[in-house]
């Protein structure tokens, strides 16, 4: 993708001219937003790559990770999806060059992929071995009802309002809610506001919500396709990566009537340090983490969980909050493990017994078929077969996949045990048990390396919320810093999508750089009554 590469080393070279090549920059966070934002500060603000500093306290990649080995096992955290209406994010990846073939952009690389491995699934909900007719989705008339009310509502009067307390508990018993809450990872206590953003912005998704035909993905896990050609690109323009620096704090001072940072604590290596701030410098911050305190466990042994330290991007966000008011209110989100942590799981398998029995219970070729929910399962299991490679270092043969449970604290129904109290082994065996393969158990796991991970924080961002506990990406009172990540405020967008980390770069830097560029606006369905009426014409089914 060399005209990509071209256009933002044209930029860097006209900095002189656009008066911005004595701005330095430090983004706080090593995930995709502060990525994005630097992107932007090249591409659309011109301030020269080696005046942009990405302080990280661990790995960059934020929750796009990805690591392991084939021997050891590969592991992922996360596992991300696309669709047609990330245009902010497939603007930005066109600009970088893919690893595989710099000749093509991450985009282009990504669509030519889905045109290739379309998703279809025909087994998205699985009960008791057998599959699911979800042609029906289930629904009541007066869950239609409740359903249609919450779309329309205004968000002022859903504020920090339940998702239970907008339904009859029979909704959470349908077809319909079991494919959306397994896809998202809505649980019955998280945000109403959420909810309603997301049915309004997946729209479109609702002719298609049981065979996944419109999700689109990239052709590696997120970390390979993503995180290392965007690491690569910043790298070639001179951004500085600065790892193994924990931000502890932020002081501001006052001008003209606003406040601005002027000085950045950290630990460097663990040492105390400090990092002063210029009049033009510009401080963009990642607030909150999904994926903090996270913990591996092994094929024999289960992931532990930190339920004290909030990780340092949570600890800067408490110290900040209670600098201002405007700064959000972290507790909101992180003062509730119980009902924000999953377990997620990542299976490495040298043989493709697994894959192939998957293949002849679900009729569609490993890679192609999306998302399997396991509904009689108390853990509600629900996992997919990547296509081969999942990643850039996997070898021909061995197949990856990977899983997680929305209800860890739950009792196993063939493992007697907690989810999150289970080895990767004992995952494996209630997995195989609930498909109904029984008969190969021994077999499947004697190729079969399951890592379990423990992320106390993954649902966080869902956690129900009123008008000022997120901060908005330029807090009120302040000139030269911005807020980026999950838990700013933007309105109308959703959030646990890469699309809102990339928005809110996109947002952070047009208004700190004071350039009125236009950003696309996100997609509503209210606004489409072609969807509108697709989507009522699915519901009543």
């Amino acid at each position: 993708m060399d005209q990509g590469t071209q256009s933002a080393i044209e930029n860097t070279e006209s900095s002189a001219a656009s008066g911005h090549d004595h701005i330095k920059s430090y983004l706080v966070g090593g995930g995709i937003a502060c990525l994005a934002s630097a992107v932007y500060l090249i591409r659309d603000g011109h301030i020269p790559g080696k005046n942009i500093h990405i302080l990280e306290e661990s790995r960059l990649g934020g929750s796009l990770d990805a690591g392991g080995s084939p021997e050891g096992g590969f592991s992922m955290r996360g596992s991300r999806m696309f669709g047609p209406a990330y245009v902010l994010t497939y603007d930005l990846l066109d600009s970088v060059p893919s690893l595989d073939d710099p000749d093509k952009s991450i985009t282009q690389d990504t669509f030519e992929f889905w045109q290739s491995t379309p998703w279809y699934d025909k087994a998205r909900l699985v009960e008791h071995g057998k599959i699911v007719d979800v042609s029906s989705w289930g629904l009541r008339n007066r869950d239609r009802a409740d359903l249609v009310k919450l779309m329309v509502q205004t968000e002022d009067l859903l504020d920090a309002k339940r998702i239970d307390e907008c339904f009859e508990s029979n909704f959470f018993e349908s077809n319909f809610w079991l494919m959306w809450c397994s896809m998202f990872g809505f649980e019955t206590w998280h945000s109403a506001i959420e909810l309603r953003r997301y049915l309004l912005r997946f729209l479109r998704l609702f002719p298609d919500l049981e065979t996944m035909q419109t999700i689109q993905s990239t052709r590696y896990n997120g970390y390979d396709s993503i995180i290392r050609p965007l690491v690569k690109c910043l790298e070639e323009q001179g951004v500085w990566f600065d790892t193994g620096i924990q931000v502890t704090d932020l002081h501001f001072a006052p001008r003209d009537g606003t406040k601005v940072v002027r000085r950045i604590s950290c630990l460097r290596d663990g040492r105390p340090s400090e990092i002063k701030v210029g009049e033009s410098d510009l401080v963009i911050v990642t607030v909150g983490s999904m994926t903090a305190d996270s913990c591996l466990g092994s094929n024999f042994a289960a992931p532990g969980l930190k339920a004290e330290s909030n990780g340092g991007s949570w600890a800067l966000w408490k110290r900040l909050a209670e600098k201002d008011p405007a700064f959000g209110r972290p507790s909101v989100f992180c003062g509730h493990i119980d009902q924000t942590k999953w377990v997620t799981f990542t299976v490495t398998d040298s043989d493709a017994r697994f894959f192939k029995r998957m293949e002849q219970f679900c009729g569609r070729p490993a890679g192609h078929g999306g998302l399997v929910t396991l509904t009689s399962s108390s853990w509600l299991l629900t996992f997919h077969l990547y296509h081969s490679p999942a990643y850039a270092a996997q070898p021909e043969g061995t197949c990856v996949w990977w899983g997680y449970g929305l209800f860890p604290d739950s009792i196993g129904d063939y493992v007697m045990k907690r989810m999150s109290d289970c080895t990767g082994k004992e995952i494996l065996v209630e997995v195989f048990s609930h498909l109904g393969f029984q008969d190969d158990i021994s077999a499947l796991l004697a190729t079969a390396n399951c890592i379990p991970c423990m992320l106390p924080y993954i649902t966080s961002q869902f956690m129900p919320r009123a008008k000022g506990d997120r901060p908005d990406v330029i807090p009120e009172g302040t000139a030269n810093f911005a807020f980026v990540g999950q838990y700013c405020e933007i309105p109308d967008n959703v959030v646990y999508t890469v699309e809102y980390s990339v928005h809110s770069a996109r947002l952070a830097v047009a208004s700190l750089l004071g350039f009125g560029q236009e950003i696309p606006a996100t997609y509503e369905g209210l606004d489409h009554p072609n969807a509108l009426v697709d989507a009522l014409r699915r519901i009543l089914r």
